[in-house]
């Protein structure tokens, strides 16, 4: 194989190679340093191997970064990385980087979305969250057993809820459907609704 082009990017991360095969490649200073690799012929196993090792190293600096900005389970960081046209090698690599970097712990995920998201939601809609993200049923259920409190939770909530509203049958209906859309059971919320009917003799009055 020969190189045809060898150029640094702007942001001086990057080389773009252009090879006598019309292959356009990025490569890491790194590789391209370890590789001794400049304009002219190169083995074509060389190449492969510093093609490799740069795709590892742009896809878990990308992966990182992408799992600064919210929680992300192992499926959603495959789905990411397939999404950038990484092959299966790249993204094996990737995975157990970030997992021994502590990056990636879908029990961690599980726990942690379910510690903070419980004083927002029921734990019907905890569970779904969870699942949409790929976490295995098992680590979602064991994180759902440290779920408390869904009572004064959904209780908080129809009480936002129901803010400047009067107490009629429709407004009380619509607060059900409200509350079932959160992810809270049916016992649950009829509790909330039998402690809001208290004063159900005072108009405009929930509390």
């Amino acid at each position: 194989m020969e190189i045809i082009t060898l150029q640094m990017k702007r942001n001086k991360q990057q080389f773009v190679v252009i090879t006598s095969d019309g292959e356009n490649v990025e490569l890491t200073p790194d590789a391209i340093v370890k590789y001794s690799i400049t304009v002219g012929n190169i083995e074509d196993k060389i190449f492969e191997t510093a093609v490799f090792e740069s795709q590892c190293t742009f896809a878990l600096n990308k992966s990182m970064k992408w799992l600064t900005a919210s929680y992300r389970s192992e499926k959603e960081v495959i789905k990411y990385l397939k999404e950038k046209k990484y092959d299966n090698k790249v993204i094996n690599y990737v995975l157990d980087k970030l997992k021994e970097y502590n990056f990636l712990n879908d029990e961690n995920l599980a726990n942690n979305f379910v510690e903070f998201g419980q004083n927002k939601m029921g734990i019907h809609k905890l569970r779904q969250k969870l699942m949409n993200k790929g976490v295995n049923k098992d680590i979602i259920e064991n994180a759902l057993k440290n779920v408390d409190n869904q009572d004064e939770i959904c209780y908080d909530c129809a009480i936002k809820k129901i803010k400047n509203m009067d107490k009629t049958k429709e407004n009380l209906a619509k607060l059900i459907r409200y509350l079932l859309s959160k992810g809270f059971d049916y016992d649950t919320i009829k509790r909330t609704c039998d402690k809001l009917k208290l004063n159900e003799g005072e108009e405009n009055d929930w509390s």
